[in-house]
């Protein structure tokens, strides 16, 4: 990346500061620290919709032209004994200058957690300026990062010292040690965020990929919400969001800026698409678990929502709206807890309930899969975790959905997902493969279906034992997932339709290609559970035949039209082709384009 310095500066100069920017991250020559200060904003994207959902602001030195590591900033701040002020200037720039003054877009704002020991602080400085620029407290995240300050204490310290003053903290840096996980989970920040070191390194990395689960697991179990540092490229997208992280930022998300830069279209269409392949084929819908939603303006007095609280005893929350559309929620157990509070109702009792709402509820369109906002209703804030839903239809509230009723259902479909999933290979069974048959049917693009089947499973379990069997059941099955996901990663479905059969659904493509894939992993795999010297293969009637050992047959339907076709017309169609493959010697492919069923076959 080219670096700009100075005016003035002669060409051997420029070069050895552009070493020292790449070497150490900084200059450390030049004017102080405090008059070069800049600040530049980094956009971190929503995981779950490809929504903006803050800006992290960097500081930027102006003299340089080159993004300062904040840990650099304060250290070198602390060097020259400025600490203190170039703290000061660098918050009113970040506060005064954000590029977004909606109420769901977060500031990120770097602090050094030791400045709360500075005795020129006063508690409250912050917040002054933070709502002397419009803004509310929630809206402003505190990021404490683990390479500014080593010592807990300290820490601790400074969180005490902004929560109290109603703050968010956000903790950076964790590394991949017992010790800075051991911080996490004393520190009990609302947000954490993961570089580079905690993804896979590489498209197929189960290692990699079981280290992310379990940092996210590690959140959810904790109420943090995962933010991903220096996502680089869209296929990194997948791995973070099947692990439930909530949040991306880096290069390949959006490039840091002095000014208001939208999010890409492409990175939130592409959000937005691997969250549609994620949950297509989702039963259920929010409709059947919607409540209503009982509604109130903002200008309604708190003593009025209170009261009304009373009426409704079976209401977890009221709507506020504005011309029928949603603009806070407000949750009874958050208003009983304001009121209970010294001097609670005479403070809030007479103010328009929009003062003391929650300004950015969750809301939804109706028509979300009930799975999806599971995940996006488990991404938020710890504080929020438990608020309602709110559902709207054309923009305006339709109702809400309480946490425990998603709850129940998602509870639910887990143990009908699991009751249908074949217990050797964990692959959906037989209700699943329908339904996903059936949505393809419905939408009408063109898909293709690929059908498996083992050559002589029979002379093999009688030769080698049902141990065995479920070994070469278990193999075919990953060779078949391996090949579907190398090339058809984005909208794929594998399932287990019994005994030695399988069904592998994906987006038109190039079918041929998986299935040479499939018999390609599978060929130069199975030598490895049958021996040279197994005797004479046999039929399933016990006659002899000629044949090396196990083969698979590939029985492949491209559906180019979706017209008159059925989830047993195509199994029945299968099953012709499926008797050509096993026809011929070895593992064998079959490949055929169906048109419209009518046209096809007159059957």
């Amino acid at each position: 990346m080219e670096k700009k310095f100075g005016k003035g500066l002669d060409v051997e100069t420029t070069e050895r500061l552009a070493a020292e920017v790449i070497r150490v991250g900084f200059v450390s020559e030049g004017p102080p620290a405090g008059e070069r200060i800049g600040v530049r904003y980094s956009p971190i994207v929503s995981l779950t919709d490809g929504s903006l959902f803050g800006y992290e602001a960097i500081p930027f030195d102006t003299w340089s032209q080159a993004d300062w590591k904040t840990g650099d900033f304060y250290g070198l701040s602390e060097r020259e004994g400025t600490l203190y002020d170039n703290d000061r200037r660098f918050r009113e720039m970040a506060i005064g200058g954000i590029p977004s003054r909606v109420p769901a877009v977060k500031l990120f704002l770097p602090v050094p957690a030791r400045i709360v020991f500075e005795p020129r602080l006063y508690p409250g400085s912050t917040l002054e300026r933070i709502e002397a620029a419009g803004l509310r407290p929630e809206q402003v995240v505190l990021l404490l990062t683990d390479e500014t300050d080593s010592h807990a204490g300290t820490f601790h310290a400074a969180i005490r010292h902004y929560r109290t003053q109603g703050f968010r903290m956000a903790f950076s840096g964790m590394k991949t040690a017992r010790e800075s996980l051991e911080r996490i989970v004393e520190l009990k920040p609302d947000y954490v965020r993961i570089g580079r070191e905690w993804y896979p390194r590489e498209a197929r990395d189960p290692a990699g990929e079981c280290l992310l689960q379990a940092v996210a697991a590690l959140g959810r179990k904790e109420k943090f919400v995962l933010i991903a540092e220096g996502v680089e490229r869209e296929d990194q997208l997948r791995p973070l969001m099947s692990a439930g992280v909530g949040c991306g930022q880096g290069p390949w998300i959006g490039a840091a800026s002095v000014s208001a830069e939208p999010v890409n279209r492409l990175v939130t269409d592409r959000i937005r698409q691997e969250m549609r392949r994620r949950f297509r084929g989702s039963a259920g819908g929010l409709v059947e678990l919607a409540e209503p939603a009982v509604a109130f303006p903002g200008s309604t007095p708190v003593t009025e929502i209170a009261r009304r609280f009373e009426l409704h005893r079976e209401a977890p929350g009221f709507v506020i709206v504005e011309e029928g559309k949603p603009v806070g929620m407000l949750m009874r157990e958050k208003l009983h807890q304001m009121l209970a509070r010294q001097f609670g109702l005479p403070l809030y009792g007479n103010r328009p309930v929009s003062k003391i709402m929650d300004a950015q509820p969750l809301v939804v369109d109706e028509g979300t899969p009930v799975d999806q906002l599971s995940q996006t209703a488990m991404a938020r804030e710890p504080d929020k975790l438990y608020d309602a839903v709110i559902l709207t239809r054309n923009g305006e509230v339709s109702g809400i959905v309480s946490i425990r009723s998603l709850l129940e259902w998602v509870t639910q479909a887990r143990m009908s997902d699991a009751q249908w999933a074949n217990p050797l290979t964990g692959l959906p069974g037989n209700e699943p493969i329908r339904r996903e048959l059936s949505r393809r049917l419905e939408e009408g693009r063109p898909f293709t279906v690929l059908y498996a089947d083992l050559d002589h499973f029979k002379w093999y379990n009688d030769r080698y034992g049902f141990h065995r069997g479920d070994d070469v059941i278990r193999f075919t099955s990953e060779a078949l997932q391996s090949a579907v996901r190398k090339y058809c990663p984005e909208d794929s479905f594998v399932g287990h339709i019994g005994g030695d059969d399988f069904i592998a659904i994906f987006d038109y493509g190039n079918p041929v290609r998986i299935g040479e894939e499939a018999l390609s992993e599978f060929d130069n795999g199975i030598s490895s559970f049958q021996d040279r010297s197994h005797g004479q293969v046999t039929d399933r009637s016990g006659k002899a035949v000629q044949s090396a050992g196990l083969s698979l047959s590939l029985a492949v339907l491209s559906c180019q039209k979706a017209e008159g076709w059925t989830p047993e017309r195509l199994s029945e169609h299968s099953a012709l082709l499926k008797k050509e493959a096993k026809s011929k010697p070895g593992s064998a492919l079959v490949w055929k384009t169906l048109e419209e069923y009518r046209a096809v076959a007159g059957c």
